[in-house]
C-alpha cells in the first residue's frame, strides 16, 4: 500500500489581499487554511506538512525562513521535510475549494506516472501529485515558478486528470471571498 503525504504551501506574502495573513480570513464560517487543512485531514495521508511564514499553533508545519525567496523554496522545505512517503500531495493554502474527492481520484491514477496533474478546459491546476521519483529536484526548486519547469521538462510521466473549475479558485484579493461562494 501507497503511503501518501501532503505539502501545503502558505508562506506567500497576500500581498493582493491587503492584509497579513489571508490564510486566517473567513470563508464560508472558518478560516480559509481550516477549510484546506480539513478536506486533507479526511484521507488518512501519512503526514500533513503546513510550509508557513510563521509558527502556527496545533498545525504540524516548519516555518520558511525566506519566504520572500519564492514559492519554489517553500515547496523545496516542505518536501525535505517529509518523513518517507511514496508521493506527496502539492496544496495551495488559498485554495479553500478542494474536494476530498479529487485527491482520492489523483492517487488512483498515479500508479505508472511520476505526477498527476488536474486539469480544467486544458489548465493545470492544483493539487499536483508527486511520487517520490521527483522528490529529489523538487528539494532543489528556488525562486517562484514552483514545480511548473518539472511539469514540462519530459522527464517526468505526467498524468493530467479533468477537473472541475476550483482546480483554479484561488483566493488573492478579499472579492475572492464572495466570487467563490457564489461559483
Amino acid at each position: 500500500m501507497k503511503r501518501f503525504s501532503a505539502v501545503v504551501l502558505a508562506a506567500g506574502a497576500s500581498r493582493r489581499f491587503g492584509q497579513d495573513d489571508k490564510l486566517c480570513a473567513e470563508f464560508d464560517g472558518k478560516p480559509i487554511l481550516s477549510h484546506v487543512l480539513g478536506g486533507l485531514a479526511t484521507l488518512g495521508l501519512g503526514e500533513v506538512l503546513v510550509v508557513a511564514r510563521a509558527p502556527l499553533e496545533n498545525v504540524p508545519h516548519i516555518v520558511n525562513p525566506h519566504p520572500e525567496a519564492g514559492m519554489g523554496h517553500s515547496l523545496a522545505l516542505g518536501v525535505a521535510a517529509l518523513k518517507p512517503c511514496d508521493a506527496a500531495f502539492i496544496v495551495l493554502a488559498d485554495m479553500p475549494l478542494i474536494v476530498p474527492d479529487l485527491y482520492c481520484d489523483m492517487a488512483v491514477a498515479l500508479p505508472g506516472y511520476d505526477i498527476v496533474v488536474p486539469v480544467h478546459n486544458g489548465q493545470n491546476g492544483h493539487p499536483v501529485l508527486f511520487s517520490s521519483t521527483c522528490f529529489d529536484d523538487l528539494r532543489r526548486l528556488s525562486g517562484d515558478h514552483g514545480a511548473r519547469d518539472l511539469l514540462r521538462s519530459g522527464r517526468y510521466n505526467v498524468h493530467r486528470i479533468e477537473a472541475g473549475g476550483f482546480i483554479l479558485a484561488d483566493i488573492d484579493a478579499p472579492e475572492d471571498l464572495n466570487r467563490l461562494k457564489t461559483s
